[in-house]
């Protein structure tokens, strides 16, 4: 199995940025969660809003990969985060660039941001947001799995469900 580490804080600026910033300090495969990021944001820079407390922020550090490996840890995280939407009954579909939606009603962002140097990536962040018990969402055309199925749900037996698929099923191609 994978080894791993998660360091969790109640509020931060950005999981992905306190990754990407301290990357040489970190090892491969840690995970910033957070129950609140002051500046969360997604692709192109847009914003990320998230209510405190109410849904899953966190990003994953992976170090010295190939290039040629992308493709296959965007699967990867696509597969793991659909897998456990559908345990809990939600039915969804990846929409490019970065996104998954239920309907027609965003559910989670995926954010990937890279170092190269060479044919390698010195590190690859992974940063997710996943609507888990956030109902209301002002002028956003989005959802989360309390919509959807009409109960709240418990974020740490969600992360931890969602890190034993993503542990399970993490295997670079040769």
């Amino acid at each position: 199995m994978t080894n791993y580490t998660i360091l969790s804080f109640d509020e931060i600026s950005s999981t992905s940025d306190l990754l990407k910033e301290h990357f040489s300090s970190f090892s491969h495969f840690t995970i910033i969660k957070s129950k609140y990021q002051s500046q969360g944001r997604g692709q192109f820079d847009r914003i990320w809003e998230s209510n405190k407390d109410e849904n899953l922020l966190f990003s994953i550090l992976l170090k010295d990969l190939e290039v040629s490996h992308l493709a296959y840890l965007k699967q990867w995280i696509i597969y793991g985060l659909q897998k456990v939407l559908k345990s809990y009954g939600v039915s969804s579909r990846f929409r490019e660039p970065n996104d998954i939606y239920v309907n027609d009603q965003k559910i989670c962002g995926i954010l990937f941001e890279t170092r190269t140097q060479h044919e390698m990536f010195t590190y690859v962040v992974i940063g997710i947001g996943l609507n888990v018990n956030q109902s209301d969402f002002e002028g956003l055309n989005a959802t989360s799995i309390k919509n959807q199925i009409e109960k709240e749900v418990n974020q740490d037996q969600l992360f931890e469900s969602l890190l034993n698929i993503l542990l399970e099923t993490y295997k670079l191609p040769s």
